[in-house]
């Protein structure tokens, strides 16, 4: 039985760099992986979608460019090509990775993987095959799977999810979307950009209801005008199957017919299948592994990051998990922070948030001072021809720290990271606003939003 100073399950965002990591501080470490390294965000999420959206963005700007002075006749969307082009875009990752895998040394081993002990994992290969390999510690980094709806399966011809819709290899004439998070709200943004009449059901009140509400509002309001039908604090009661088409009946009797059906309603953990009772290890009520700050499971020398732990489910907070995973794996003690993450949304607009959300401060009696600032009177927005969006600057009133900042609008997903900075440093909204930013450039928005919460701001209209 071969063994490693360090094991891993997974080989996606987490998974991967917690084994580079690992590498880096002189480790001997094996990958298993039983589909393709990258994991869901490389191969089914964050990559091939951002993908698809530059496609979708590139085309809504072309339609756009009578505008800017520029004729450009009969252009249209060549869908294979588009999905020809995002394979080469997720290739081009999955080639990158296992060649930094080869320059430190990690084995990767291809197969289903099961616990048969806590520090002893079989291999099952697709050929039949199997093999145990054994770890002096253990990284589980399985992920997660897109959920569906009791009684409603994707069927990848009528009915589909996050997974299968993204290779579907036409357009419909018409998609419903159930679920108006992140998720959803970017594939209602990238076929509605593509000519598809698209509907979004969602169960709260407001689309992306994670957020702030004044950056819903605003999203919905720019959906509506490009002809996104909305449907919300609605509930579906039943979905029919018919010859090339899909009915949703939702709680108040409303039907929706379209030709497929998109379910976006959030993961499940990976961990069936697993032999997870083979080691001990404590799992939530959902699935997921129960960790501590360090990433340590509950069985010492165990530990699990990404989706699987159930915390913040995003790619970019798997590879920090990952990175503590692996360096408290190799003796140096590290623990994760979770005070400061930012969020993005790729529609368009897009979303950029981190920090404190007005409704959290009223909730928490926290005392607030707001600043706003619309991206329709920053000089940049105007000469780009994207003059949609706001930033809002929350402050504590006393102290004047800013506590959250909630920016929609063109390059909103760049421009939160000043934010991010400004809120992890602890700055007040008084220091973001005397940081002079350069001219003509979207950031203005933030310092003149911050300058707002005193009041202050020079361009508000």
């Amino acid at each position: 039985m071969e063994r490693f100073d360090i094991l891993i399950l997974g080989a996606g965002p987490a998974g991967y760099v917690a084994a580079i990591r690992a590498a880096q501080l002189k480790k001997r470490v094996c990958v298993i992986e039983k589909a393709e390294v990258g994991g869901t965000c490389l191969n089914r999420g964050c990559i091939p979608t951002k993908s698809l959206i530059a496609s979708a963005n590139l085309f809504s700007f072309i339609k756009r460019a009578s505008e800017f002075g520029i004729s450009v006749e009969n252009a249209a969307v060549n869908f294979k090509a588009v999905q020809e082009r995002k394979k080469k875009v997720v290739d081009s990752g999955i080639k990158g990775i296992k060649s930094l895998f080869k320059r430190y040394g990690i084995a990767l081993e291809y197969g289903v993987a099961g616990f048969k002990e806590p520090f002893a994992v079989e291999i099952r290969k697709g050929s039949g095959e199997t093999k145990i390999l054994s770890g002096d510690k253990i990284i589980i980094s399985t992920g997660s799977r897109p959920s569906d709806i009791p009684g409603v399966i994707a069927d990848n011809k009528h009915i589909f999810d996050s997974d299968s819709i993204l290779e579907t290899d036409n357009l419909p004439a018409s998609l419903t979307i159930i679920g108006g998070g992140a998720v959803g709200c970017e594939f209602a943004h990238i076929f509605n950009s593509f000519g598809v009449k698209v509907n979004i059901i969602e169960l709260m009140p407001h689309l992306i209801p994670l957020e702030d509400e004044d950056i819903s509002c605003t999203l919905e309001r720019e959906f509506k005008k490009k002809g996104i039908k909305i449907f919300l604090g609605k509930r579906v009661e039943r979905v029919l199957k018919g010859e090339g088409e899909v009915k949703i009946v939702l709680s108040d009797g409303i039907e929706i017919e379209s030709e497929r059906l998109l379910l976006s309603v959030g993961r499940r953990f990976n961990t069936a299948g697993l032999g997870i009772e083979n080691t001990g290890v404590k799992t939530g009520e959902k699935g997921n592994i129960l960790v501590d700050d360090k990433m340590e499971s509950s069985v010492s020398g165990v530990y699990a990051a990404g989706d699987v732990a159930g915390r913040a489910m995003l790619a970019y907070v798997a590879s920090k998990e990952g990175i503590v995973a692996a360096e408290n794996a190799s003796g140096i003690e590290g623990k994760m922070d979770y005070s400061v993450i930012p969020s993005t949304v790729f529609t368009e607009p897009e979303i950029g948030c981190v920090g404190l959300k007005e409704r959290e401060a009223v909730e928490s009696s926290i005392k607030i001072a707001k600043g706003f600032f619309q991206f329709r009177a920053l000089g940049r927005s105007h000469a780009s021809g994207e003059i949609s969006g706001m930033v809002k600057v929350i402050s504590d009133a006393g102290t004047d720290k800013v506590l959250g900042v909630h920016i929609i609008g063109a390059h909103a997903s760049e421009m939160v990271h000043e934010a991010v900075v400004a809120i992890k440093m602890g700055m007040r909204a008084k220091e973001l606003e005397d940081t002079i930013h350069a001219h003509p450039v979207f950031s203005e928005g933030i310092m003149e939003a911050a300058a707002d919460v005193h009041g202050r701001a020079i361009h508000k209209i």
